[in-house]
C-alpha cells in the first residue's frame, strides 16, 4: 500500500548514468569526480568535502569497486566493469519555501534521506554496492553510488552482467522502489516516463556550453582583523582612564574604526553575494529559453519541400582562408 502524497510533494530523484565503465580508467575518473579530486566547474571550490557514507573497501570509490571486480569473471572487452548511480530528492524537500536558493539544506531532512537512500542502497545491491558518497557543494544535495554489476552463477562463480540489473525492466523497479524507500519522508515517485527534470537539466548546462564557461563564483574578501587590546600595564591604565573620564583613547578609535570597516565589509559581501545570485539565476533563464531560440531559428530558415536546381555559378579563386 503505498504512501498518500499531497500534490506538490517533493520526488525521489534516481538516474543511472548512460556511461559504462567498461575499463578500469572509467573508474579511476568517476572516483576522482566523486572525491573532487579534480576541478568541478558546476560545484562550489570552497563547499562542504564529499561526505563518505559507505565503502565496501579500501579508501575510495575506486579501491572500493576494485575489490569487487577482483575474481569476477569478464566476458571479453566490451564487459561492463561499473555504473554509476545518483540519488536524491526535489529541492523542495531539502528546503521547503527556499527552493530558489541553492547550496541551503535543512540538517535534519539531509540525514532522514541520507538514512533511508543508504539502506536502500545496500539491500539492493548487498553484494555489488562498492560506495556511496553525498555531494553538498552543488545546487542540490544529491549522493553518487558506484556499483559493481557481479552476478553468482549457480556454481557459486562471481560474473559481470550488467543487463541483469540494469535492463529496461529493472531500471523501472529501481525507480519505484526508491520511490517507496522514500515515502515515509513524504517523498514520492517520479512521473513513469516523464522528462521534464531530465530535460531542464539538459537546457541548464547546454545554456552553460553555449557561454563557454560557466559564471566565476564570487569570492569574499577577508573580514578586517580586529585590532589587538591594549598591551602591557601602561596602555591598560590609559585605556582605563580615559574611559574614566570620557576621553576616547587610540584604542576605542580603533575599536570605532574597525566597527565600521566590518559594516562596510558586510555591505560589499551582500552585494557581491547578490550579484552573483542574479548572474546565476540569468543563467538558468537562459536555459529555459534555448529551446525556443532553437525554434526560432528553424522558422527563419524554412526549407523548400521541393528541390530546385540552379545552374552553377562560377566562383572567384579563394585567396585564403577566410
Amino acid at each position: 500500500m503505498s504512501t498518500p502524497h499531497p500534490a506538490a510533494a517533493p520526488y525521489a530523484v534516481l538516474r543511472v548514468d548512460r556511461r559504462k565503465a567498461k575499463a578500469m580508467a572509467a573508474i579511476a575518473a568517476s572516483s576522482a569526480h566523486t572525491m573532487r579530486e579534480k576541478p568541478t566547474p558546476n560545484a562550489d571550490p570552497d563547499g562542504v568535502a564529499p561526505l563518505v557514507l559507505y565503502l565496501a573497501d579500501g579508501k575510495t570509490p575506486y579501491q572500493a569497486a576494485r575489490h569487487l571486480l577482483d575474481g569476477a569473471e569478464r566476458r571479453n572487452r566490451d564487459t561492463v566493469l561499473c555504473r554509476e548511480i545518483v540519488l536524491s530528492a526535489s529541492p523542495s524537500y531539502f528546503r521547503p519555501g527556499r527552493e530558489s536558493m541553492g547550496g541551503v539544506f535543512e540538517p535534519s531532512k539531509v540525514k532522514a534521506w541520507a538514512a533511508a537512500s543508504l539502506g536502500w542502497a545496500k539491500r539492493q545491491w548487498p553484494d555489488q554496492l562498492a560506495s556511496f558518497v553525498i555531494h553538498a557543494d552543488e545546487q542540490n544535495i544529491h549522493a553518487h553510488l558506484l556499483v559493481v554489476p557481479r552476478v553468482k552463477s549457480a556454481a557459486g562463480v562471481w560474473k559481470l552482467n550488467s543487463k541483469a540489473l540494469f535492463d529496461r525492466e529493472r531500471l523501472r523497479e529501481l525507480q519505484t522502489g526508491y520511490g517507496k524507500a522514500l515515502a515515509p519522508l513524504g517523498i514520492r515517485r517520479g512521473e513513469p516516463g516523464s522528462q521534464a527534470k531530465h530535460s531542464e537539466v539538459r537546457q541548464f548546462y547546454g545554456a552553460v556550453n553555449a557561454a563557454k564557461s560557466l559564471p566565476e563564483r564570487v569570492k569574499l574578501p577577508p573580514a578586517p582583523k580586529p585590532p589587538l587590546p591594549p598591551r602591557g600595564i601602561a596602555e591598560g591604565a590609559v585605556n582605563v582612564l580615559g574611559t574614566l573620564f570620557g576621553i576616547e583613547t587610540l584604542h576605542q578609535r580603533t575599536l570605532k574604526a574597525h566597527a565600521a570597516e566590518m559594516t562596510q565589509w558586510r555591505e560589499t559581501c551582500r552585494e557581491l553575494r547578490q550579484r552573483d545570485a542574479a548572474e546565476w539565476q540569468r543563467l538558468k533563464a537562459q536555459s529555459k529559453l534555448a529551446p525556443l531560440m532553437g525554434r526560432q531559428q528553424k522558422v527563419a530558415t524554412p526549407q523548400s519541400s521541393s528541390p530546385i536546381k540552379s545552374e552553377p555559378v562560377a566562383r572567384r579563386p579563394s585567396s585564403g582562408p577566410r
